[in-house]
């Protein structure tokens, strides 16, 4: 489990774009690593224009795809959050033991971390509300949550998609800051990292892409948990009120106002929260896939 060329990317934009600003304390549900040779994490960061990065050290950045291999805590130190946690069965890189099919015991934990992260952990948790319901509770009041699975199959026990993230974002409150796919190719870059993109969390357009190049997609949101109080469990059903509908792509850096960040709602009348051109619209829409169906 680790960080590929397009979550490191996505976590230095988060950076520059002031999101992280705050962040001193991470915890990952996984012992998580470096996944991108050393000289393409040295061109990220570059391109970042992080003060002083020549002074942090990164162990076993070089041994990539061999081990033993990078801690991600490096990255969190150099972006200025010096306490990290991790937690796994494994126990590599320092991490709390710990099985995420069951609740932390240690309550003084909770509250506790500014960005709580999941890449790629909790896919393979069985006990998958229990493995968030986790997350939730490790998180501030203000922080962020960071979630990337695979979507590849055979990979983990679960496949999420944009109404998984809409619905605990719902549940709970959060404002979703970013989402995407991520096209990860069959070619590597002139560092010899796998090829990564962020694309639209759309299933129209992933529809439309010529896969014969795409060696597995993955799907990545960044969450910001708005309110403090327990993990509410959400229900997927007709209550979800999108109330934007995003016609392009805004990557985190567009921030007058960052287009993409919205809060979905549960509501039981959908329609009083649609202008009457949007409602026309929508209303016309399903007609059309009514008839055509």
């Amino acid at each position: 489990m680790g960080l590929g060329l397009a979550a490191i990317q996505n976590t230095l934009e988060l950076w520059q774009q002031g999101y992280f600003e705050e962040i001193n304390s991470v915890a990952e549900m996984g012992s998580q690593e470096l996944h991108v040779t050393g000289e393409d994490f040295r061109n990220l960061i570059q391109q970042a224009c992080l003060p002083d990065n020549e002074k942090y050290d990164f162990p076993g950045l070089d041994n990539w795809p061999s081990k033993p291999r990078c801690s991600a805590k490096h990255l969190y130190r150099m972006l200025g959050a010096p306490n990290y946690d991790c937690f796994d069965l494994n126990k590599e890189h320092g991490a709390i033991e710990h099985d995420l099919n069951h609740p932390i015991v240690d309550t003084g934990l909770y509250g506790k971390y500014d960005l709580v992260t999941d890449h790629g952990s909790c896919e393979h948790v069985f006990n998958i509300a229990e493995a968030y319901r986790t997350m939730h509770s490790l998180c501030k009041q203000g922080g962020f949550l960071v979630i990337s699975q695979a979507l590849w199959g055979g990979n983990g026990y679960f496949h999420y998609d944009k109404p998984f993230f809409e619905g605990i974002a719902a549940a709970n409150g959060y404002r979703i800051i970013f989402d995407s796919y991520v096209i990860c190719l069959k070619r590597t870059t002139m560092g010899k990292s796998q090829q990564q993109f962020h694309v639209p969390l759309s299933s129209g357009l992933l529809q439309a892409i010529d896969l014969g190049d795409v060696d597995e997609i993955g799907v990545y949101a960044v969450l910001e948990k708005l309110l403090d109080g327990e993990f509410q469990f959400p229900y997927q059903g007709n209550y979800l009120a999108q109330r934007q509908h995003n016609a392009g792509f805004n990557r985190v850096y567009y921030r007058d106002p960052p287009a993409y960040s919205y809060i979905p709602e549960y509501t039981n009348d959908n329609a009083s929260h649609i202008s009457g051109k949007t409602l026309a619209v929508e209303l016309l829409q399903r007609l059309k896939a009514k008839i055509s169906w």
